[in-house]
């Protein structure tokens, strides 16, 4: 499963290291993230229709393969039928944790207090990690959020940020200065972005100053990433306490974003986080406060992209990928 282009711009990582991998996917969406495979199984009839096609493919892909690189939860069967047999086989096999597949109210709820999740049935997803975690030793997560929530079920957890190729998110070199201010803001998931929240302080300031704001869905992610280029203020969500993939790619585009974290993510994220945090309470203040004093964001933003250079190439992120890849090998063979 492709989660914000991150299965896709890790092959490509991979690739210029000189490693045969390939990208499967198969729940494509709107987005239209790129891939190297499609089997679209979510517009098979039934499970009997997606199995038959399944059969197709995935004998070829356990034969030729070495490393197997899962995401949010899904393996190369929906059953995960696949799992014992690649166990079975000796072939490495990862997984990859994204967010909603393993987060926890209850844990998360200890601190941060504006917390809210997609699946709340949190037996199932214990479940799940019971299950997932049988056959695969190692997972992968992009910060100590979502750490806590897998530690007690993997073995190894391996803590690498969300990867970026910088050079498709350069900040314009030529862009004209917006006359009005624009705010932008792009949930995939508006409850849990904390969307009403931010349309609620923009209403109400509107009456006030004078800018534009413009809400962005159901379009592709080429289509959305032109839209960011002209904003001058991103808003990412003031809910979860962690930054996503809209933050990343923002930054890198030299874009100040606004993203409520947590005290608890605050002493693990690096020093350096450029990106101003807040939260339901103090939304309005806060976008008052930027809108009175519009140059702070230019500053924002050049400190953005450093940040974005520094902890999301992905040309730094792939070699520790691969490094763990050759470790789990290694560690397989020796078993």
């Amino acid at each position: 499963m492709e989660i914000g282009n991150q299965m896709h711009t890790l092959v490509q990582g991979l690739k210029k290291l000189g490693i045969d991998a390939k990208s499967l996917n198969y729940y494509p969406t709107y987005l239209c993230y790129p891939s190297d495979m499609v089997l679209a199984l979510n517009l098979c009839r039934n499970m009997r229709q997606a199995n038959e096609e399944l059969k197709k493919i995935v004998p070829g892909i356990i034969e030729t393969n070495d490393v197997f690189h899962f995401h949010f939860g899904t393996s190369l069967m929906p059953d995960h039928s696949d799992l014992p047999v690649l166990k079975r086989m000796g072939k490495t096999i990862l997984m990859h944790h994204w967010g909603s597949d393993v987060r926890l109210r209850s844990v998360a709820a200890k601190w941060n207090p504006y917390v809210k999740v997609k699946n709340g049935d949190e037996n199932f997803i214990r479940r799940s990690l019971e299950r997932l975690s049988e056959y695969i030793d190692t997972c992968v997560v992009s910060d100590y959020e979502l750490y806590a929530y897998v530690r007690e079920y993997y073995g190894k957890v391996a803590v690498i940020p969300q990867a970026i190729n910088l050079d498709e998110y350069k900040p314009p070199a030529d862009r004209q200065k917006n006359e009005k201010l624009m705010v932008v803001h792009a949930p995939t998931s508006p409850e849990i972005k904390g969307t009403d929240y931010i349309r609620k302080a923009v209403e109400e300031l509107k009456s006030q100053y004078d800018f534009n704001f413009r809400l962005v869905q159901g379009v592709s992610h080429e289509e959305a990433k032109k839209i960011y280029l002209d904003a001058d203020l991103v808003v990412d969500q003031l809910l979860t306490g962690t930054y996503g993939l809209l933050s990343v790619e923002c930054m890198a585009m030299g874009k100040p974003v606004i993203c409520y974290i947590s005290d608890f993510m605050k002493e693990k994220y690096p020093a350096e986080l450029p990106l101003i945090s807040t939260n339901p309470d103090n939304f309005r203040e806060t976008m008052e406060a930027l809108l009175k004093n519009r140059e702070y964001l230019a500053e924002v933003g050049k400190n953005s992209r450093k940040y974005a250079e520094m902890y999301h190439d992905v040309d730094l992120i792939s070699p520790r990928l691969l490094a763990l890849y050759q470790a789990l090998s290694d560690r397989g063979e020796r078993e």
